[in-house]
């Protein structure tokens, strides 16, 4: 009877099992019909067999990745609670590895959404790698908010496919196949903005309001067309291969005359952490809350960590309610132009906030084109006009204070002196102002010319593609480039390899240099290597 027992709780599909990651330590607590398939423990990647453990250990185990420790004071994860979109608790089920889907070949996963699991794939037809986001089944089937899950995966398919824009993430393709619904979109090399800044650290103001254009350009897009995002935040923004940012997973937008958003429209929906205090307090989300996601996505990338943590998931709403003043002192290189900026979309009245995310945007370029030397120099020379002015003041106070007392002095002395009347005379300045030309700028000199017939004075400025500033990169005894912000690296006679910016430039002398750091080389030169066509795009004069 006990072992009829334990079968039966066994194959109870509503029955909670704990497993942990034999490489971490990481606990998760999942469905008992997972145990036994192949996971990948979504805080160390390791691929693991799912065995069931004691629950009570997990106590002992490393605390969920980006979570505070509970008031409860345990150390390993909540475990009754289903995660969250995009928590750091959820393990992945790998069976669709190897397997076909479609005209894919799916080959590793990329990682894990509110809806389903990203995978990498290969477009046999297209010859090309994609990234393929596949619905859960679970989620067809329950659904996570009403049973709208398929319908808001369909929804985001149609709401990208609107945003022809640089700066979205672009989708090829919505098919189902083998009762399995999934999503074929553009591949992103260069990993999440999140995952740049924990791997390098905060970024410097000037190079992130440069790259944080184009999504704002994007969102102001997406606003026109009736399409308000929701899920601002540092894991939905990419890089591509040649170091731009793009604007991804449009999962839980509303969009306008679309059925699903109809039905959770005016409901809190986002992820903790990134969401309005207007979206916290139940008033539903609009286009001035996407704005405030920006700021806080900005604020992050400048200072390596959230505006927002607390210990438990009510006090963390809390805070969302009634968020505390930002601090921009400890950011290195902002000026007073961005401080206004990133107040202005921080505000808590979302009427003080940005009127659109067009107008952030062309803050967002100002900001990036603002020299903070430049603005220091003006600070400076103000300081110094104020303080000559103060001594000017200083003097002629006491200069006054001097006539009053010999005025007085004269007056008890009774000294009387004759009185001499000028006629036709004009009366004389004490303190003449200097001659016109000693006001007149000194000329130009070498430095200056020199400034006037180049474009950009540095790699660092120079916001173009490499080949338009040949003047600044030095392409000797250079065998490959790449972007710092890509994992990859190109022959410079491609076209890809042309398309990075001089600024996030970085070259090779020898592919085994780039190997060495930590890349791999682009598919598209690594044809053209084979089929020996890489030499098609050198400019003449180029060595062959």
């Amino acid at each position: 009877m006990d072992h009829t027992l334990h079968s039966a709780q066994a194959n109870d599909p509503l029955r909670k099992t704990a497993v942990v990651c034999p490489s971490c330590k990481q606990g998760y607590r999942l469905p008992a019909r997972l145990l036994g398939r192949r996971l990948v423990c979504r805080h160390c990647r390791n691929e693991f067999r799912a065995k069931e453990v004691d629950s009570s250990s997990l106590n002992q185990l490393r605390p969920t990745q980006n979570e505070p420790p509970s008031d409860s004071g345990k150390n390993g994860f909540d475990g009754d609670n289903p995660p969250s979109a995009g928590a750091a608790s959820v393990a992945i089920d790998t069976r669709w590895a190897g397997q076909t889907l479609g005209r894919y070949k799916i080959l590793s996963v990329l990682g894990q959404g509110g809806m389903g699991v990203v995978w990498r794939g290969h477009d046999d037809k297209l010859r090309r790698d994609v990234a393929l986001k596949i619905l859960n089944r679970s989620k067809r089937k329950n659904g996570s908010i009403g049973g709208l899950s398929a319908e808001l995966f369909m929804q985001e398919a149609r709401a990208v496919a609107k945003l022809q824009h640089p700066a979205v993430v672009s989708i090829f393709e919505v098919a189902e196949d083998q009762g399995q619904v999934f999503l074929s979109l553009e591949l992103m090399e260069g990993g999440t903005l999140k995952e740049y800044v924990d791997r390098k650290g905060p970024m410097a103001p000037r190079e992130l309001f440069a790259l944080m254009v184009g999504p704002a350009k994007a969102l102001a897009l997406a606003h026109e067309r009736g399409i308000i995002h929701r899920d601002i935040k540092p894991g939905n923004l990419m890089f591509d291969d040649h170091g731009h940012l793009k604007l991804m997973d449009f999962g839980l937008a509303d969009v306008r005359d679309e059925e699903a958003s109809e039905k959770i429209r005016g409901k809190a929906v986002g992820s903790l952490g990134w969401i309005a205090p207007e979206t916290a307090r139940g008033k539903g989300t609009t286009k001035q809350s996407d704005i405030y996601g920006m700021g806080l996505v900005m604020l992050y990338a400048l200072t390596g960590k959230p505006l927002l943590h607390a210990g438990s998931r009510s006090k963390l709403i809390a805070l969302h309610q009634n968020p505390p003043e930002p601090d921009f002192s400890s950011i290195h290189g902002l000026t007073p132009r961005a401080v206004a900026m990133l107040r202005k979309c921080l505000e808590v009245d979302q009427s003080k906030r940005f009127d659109s995310a067009k107008a952030l945007a062309a803050e967002l370029q100002g900001c990036a084109d603002e020299d903070p030397a430049e603005s220091s120099r003006r600070r400076r020379s103000h300081a110094s006009i104020a303080a000559v002015a103060a001594v000017f003041g200083v003097i002629i106070g006491v200069g006054a204070v001097i006539y009053y007392f010999l005025d007085l002095l004269e007056r008890e002395n009774q000294i009387h002196y004759p009185v001499v009347t000028h006629t036709n005379a004009e009366p004389l300045s004490e303190n003449p102002e200097p001659a016109s030309d000693e006001l007149l700028p000194s000329p130009p000199g070498n430095a200056q010319q020199e400034a006037a017939t180049a474009k950009f004075a540095s790699l660092e400025e120079a916001k173009v593609p490499w080949p338009q500033v040949p003047y600044l990169v030095d392409m000797s005894n250079v065998k490959y480039v790449a972007s710092v912000h890509g994992r990859v690296y190109h022959l410079p006679t491609t076209e890809c390899g042309r398309l990075i910016n001089a600024s996030n430039l970085i070259t090779f002398e020898s592919r085994e240099a780039a190997d060495a750091a930590g890349r791999h080389l682009c598919n598209r030169c690594a044809r053209s290597l084979e089929t020996g066509k890489a030499h098609l795009a050198t400019a003449p004069g180029e060595e062959q």
